[in-house]
């Protein structure tokens, strides 16, 4: 393992670089707060397809027919049949007409009530967007005093800090600079490693007719071009 000194030195960077990654935590987490909010954004159309008017008619149906058999029965007890018959099919037929109004002045209000929600929901992005970019400037304003404690690291490198501290720990490197010149080592590696990875894949099978069945003809559409012009 290094000397406490180094240790020190790498821990007072972490330190810097995780506030920095704070910034970019908040910047995150308003932009995934961003896009949960405008799930609750919908027209008027998503209001009407989601609204239970079967079951508000219905309702609406039953109590139309219970009205309409009591006041047949009341109406058979003082007059004729006939009557009795069609002031309760009059009942009804209100009854039928209130229910399809009342429907449609609930789906009305829900209509009215989600362009409220749209508008507070609206207003509540709006603050959000302008906290981001408060916090978007208190990034790139610490970032850029950050560069100057960085003595020992590439501004590049910030996403690296725990692996060059480990570098540290377990004793592969005695200094941060020595912990960070073993980084780049290692990443010209794994580089070179990807580099080959690549050019050992298998070559392309080049028949033509089985290249043609599996990507199409790539003529079809420079032909279709050169018609439309004609």
């Amino acid at each position: 393992m290094a000397d406490q000194k180094e240790l020190d030195r790498v821990n007072r960077v972490a330190e810097y670089i995780n506030r920095y990654y704070e910034f970019e935590d908040a910047v995150e987490v308003n932009k995934q707060n961003k896009d949960y909010l405008k799930t609750y954004i919908h027209d008027g159309l998503y209001v009407e397809r989601n609204f239970d008017k079967k079951s508000i008619m219905m309702r609406g149906l039953i109590i139309a027919a219970c009205a309409a058999v009591v006041v047949f029965i009341l109406m058979l007890i003082f007059s004729k049949f006939v009557i009795a018959a069609v002031a309760a099919g009059a009942v009804f037929v209100i009854g039928v007409v209130a229910s399809v109004m009342m429907a449609k002045a609930k789906l009305k209000a829900a209509q009215d009530e989600q362009v409220e929600i749209n508008r507070g929901i609206e207003e509540q992005i709006e603050l959000l967007d302008q906290r981001t970019k408060q916090i978007e400037k208190q990034r790139a304003d610490y970032k850029k005093g950050l560069e100057k404690r960085l003595d020992f690291i590439s501004p590049d490198y910030i996403g690296s800090i725990g692996k060059i501290k480990e570098y540290l720990e377990n004793g592969e490197a005695e200094t941060c600079e020595d912990a960070v010149t073993l980084l780049e080592q290692n990443m010209m590696m794994e580089k070179l490693s990807d580099a080959m990875t690549k050019s050992s894949r298998k070559p392309l099978d080049m028949d033509y007719n089985q290249q043609k069945e599996k990507f199409g003809d790539p003529l079809v559409a420079i032909r279709e071009k050169r018609r439309k012009k004609k």
